[in-house]
């Protein structure tokens, strides 16, 4: 009798594992860049997101980066367009905002603009 309510206990348990498995994970996944809304960048900025956003699909994401609302030598913008996961295209986005930022010498960080 003890060995059959161990054998329950073990397939109850072997149940439940299976269960979580099966359970969606986000793994490596955390979202540390920080966001800004379209309507906040400057104009000339809104203008480059909205000339790109129809390009984005699903995944894709852009950049910015400004510390003037009027001096263009003083933004960055970039996007990540061709890819398969958001992450990989907001870690992109970054990436180039970020090569662009240091080039121009630009002190705001770069931000993940809402769609």
């Amino acid at each position: 009798m003890q060995e059959k309510g161990n054998k329950m206990q073990q397939r109850t348990t072997w149940m439940a594992l299976l269960a979580c498995m099966c359970l969606p994970v986000k793994v490596g996944a955390t979202d540390v860049h920080p966001h800004i809304a379209a309507n906040l960048l400057p104009m000339s900025l809104q203008v480059s997101w909205n000339s790109n956003k129809p390009q984005l699909g699903k995944f894709g994401q852009c950049a910015a980066a400004f510390d003037s609302r009027t001096d263009d030598g003083k933004m960055a913008f970039a996007c990540s367009i061709y890819v398969k996961l958001s992450a990989v295209a907001q870690r992109k986005a970054i990436q180039h905002c970020d090569e662009q930022r240091e080039a121009r010498h630009i002190k705001a960080p770069c931000q993940l603009i809402d769609k």
